[in-house]
């Protein structure tokens, strides 16, 4: 039996070897032939360049389906638009202003996270959620509590080893269940970028407003209330309804088994406050362009 099972492991051994050794001629073939002859850095670079984002629902958005459709139709494909409805949200306005005190408040760049409400405008005192995880609110359950929460997006330095983040969405949904009227994130990137994802685990519009700061304005507002008491007011206007998109679907009719299919797809939108040419411009970029 022994000597069986060590044959048949060799065997299997052999033949995953051989699987290996062919996928991985067929792969350089493949990068060989990209690296060579695709056209998918300057299609990209082109789209980002000439479209910029591509919020669903936006004029961007269209012409971004628009774009695709064409550039698909030109290599040959069978491609057709297929029109669908969904619920959209888009940000309109936003001010966010920080002091030591409510009539002493001073301006702060910041970006609305997505989802959140159509019209909000408060004021509060900030308190510092560390992480922002279940952990930093049930060691002082009421602290937050009709006040503002102060969250980092990850995990900050001196941490506990092997502390775990959450989703900005998921630490917003613990920040309103224990009674934040509003969420202050600050952004883990340097040079002031900001975030424009979404602070919702669902997809609808959240009850309380959420927004990002800098990382640089973040961890010197952290600072400020080691000190002393920090406030802040958060004034936006957003929008949020029905709008109409288009998928864009090509078909490449197989010839050996042309009633299989495969299924090759992505995400063609963007947020609105950047190009996208990363998300997912990349991805479309290695299967479309």
């Amino acid at each position: 039996m022994k000597a069986i099972l060590t044959s048949f492991f060799a065997l299997a051994v052999t033949t995953c070897s051989i699987a290996q050794s062919n996928f991985s001629a067929d792969f350089q073939k493949i990068s060989d032939n990209v690296q060579q002859h695709s056209k998918a850095y300057p299609t990209l670079k082109h789209a980002s360049e000439t479209i910029g984002h591509r919020l669903t629902g936006s004029v961007n958005g269209a012409k971004a389906e628009q774009y695709t459709f064409d550039l698909m139709k030109s290599y040959g494909l069978d491609v057709r638009f297929q029109p669908f409805e969904v619920e959209s949200w888009s940000r309109k306005t936003v001010e966010v202003k920080i002091g030591n005190a409510v009539n002493a408040l001073q301006p702060v760049k910041a970006v609305t996270l997505a989802h959140s409400p159509v019209e909000a405008k408060i004021t509060g005192q900030l308190v510092d959620m560390g992480n922002g995880l279940e952990a930093d609110y049930k060691a002082a359950p009421d602290a937050v509590k009709g006040k503002i929460a102060l969250i980092y997006l990850g995990v900050l330095p001196g941490s506990p080893q092997g502390t775990s983040s959450l989703h900005r969405s998921e630490k917003t949904a613990i920040a309103i269940q224990y009674g934040a009227i509003g969420v202050v994130i600050i952004n883990t990137v340097k040079n002031g970028v900001l975030l424009t994802g979404t602070a919702s685990v669902t997809g609808k519009v959240i009850p309380i407003p959420a927004v990002c700061i800098g990382q640089e304005d973040g961890m010197a507002l952290k600072e400020r209330m080691k000190a002393a008491p920090q406030f802040t007011s958060i004034s936006m206007t957003n929008f949020s309804g029905l709008i109409k998109a288009r998928n864009v679907i090509a078909t490449i009719k197989g010839k050996k088994y042309p009633k299989e299919k495969i299924l090759v797809g992505g995400h063609l939108d963007s947020w609105d406050l950047a190009e996208g040419a990363q998300d997912d411009g990349t991805g479309d970029g290695s299967r479309v362009y």
